[in-house]
C-alpha cells in the first residue's frame, strides 16, 4: 500500500510538471516575413544583421517622435530583460528602424532607443530602402493628415541566428513573453530549413 502510494505520488509529480514545462513554453515558427536585413542607411554605414554576433535580434519599427508606442514599447523590453545576466544581455539585441527618415538620423535612433536598451542600435535609410524594409516585414505604416505622426504597427520581430523571423511579440503581450523568447530562442537549437 505505501508503494502504492509512493507511486501515485511520483506520477502525481511528474504529471505536474510536464504540464507546467508546456505551459510556460513559448512557441516559435518560422515566418515568411522579416528577416536579414541587408541595406546602407543614411549615414553610409552598411547594414547586415548578419554581422552581429547574438543570436536574437528584436526588430522594431517605429520613430523618436513618437509620443506613446514607441517608448511604451521600448520601456517594456527594458522590464523583461532586466533579471538577465550579463550572459543573457549577450544573447539578444534590439534593431530600431526608423519610419520617419525626414526627421530621424541614424546618430539620433540610436540614442533613443539606447536610453532604453543600452544593447540596441538604430538605424535611419532613406525613405525607398525604408519603404522595402517595411514591405519586406509586412508592417503597417501610414502618415497621419497633419503629417507629424505616423500610425504603424508595433510588433517585435523575433529573428533567430539565422535572421529568420520565429515569433512576433505584439505591445499588449506581458513581458514575460519577451524574457522568455529570449530566453528559449537563445538557447534553442533547432536548425531552420
Amino acid at each position: 500500500m505505501k508503494q502504492h502510494k509512493l507511486h501515485t505520488i511520483f506520477t502525481f509529480t511528474i504529471f505536474v510538471f510536464f504540464i507546467f514545462q508546456c505551459g510556460s513554453g513559448v512557441e516559435l515558427t518560422e515566418l515568411p516575413i522579416g528577416g536579414n536585413i541587408i541595406a546602407q542607411d543614411k549615414s553610409g554605414t552598411k547594414v547586415n544583421l548578419k554581422s552581429f554576433p547574438e543570436p536574437v535580434i528584436l526588430v522594431f519599427f517605429g520613430y523618436t517622435y513618437c509620443p506613446d508606442f514607441c517608448p511604451n514599447t521600448l520601456a517594456k523590453i527594458k522590464v523583461a530583460t532586466e533579471s538577465f545576466t550579463e550572459f543573457e544581455r549577450g544573447q539578444f539585441r534590439v534593431v530600431f528602424v526608423s519610419i520617419d527618415p525626414e526627421r530621424d538620423s541614424s546618430e539620433t535612433s540610436t540614442k533613443y532607443v539606447q536610453f532604453y536598451i543600452p544593447n540596441a542600435i538604430g538605424y535611419s535609410f532613406d525613405l525607398a530602402t525604408t519603404n522595402q524594409i517595411v514591405k519586406q516585414y509586412a508592417a503597417y505604416v501610414e502618415k497621419t493628415k497633419d503629417g507629424l505622426s505616423f500610425d504603424h504597427s508595433t510588433y517585435l520581430y523575433v529573428l533567430d541566428s539565422n535572421r529568420k523571423t520565429r515569433k512576433l511579440i505584439k505591445s499588449t503581450d506581458e513581458t514575460e513573453v519577451i524574457t522568455k523568447t529570449i530566453r528559449t530562442l537563445s538557447g534553442n537549437t533547432v536548425q531552420s530549413k
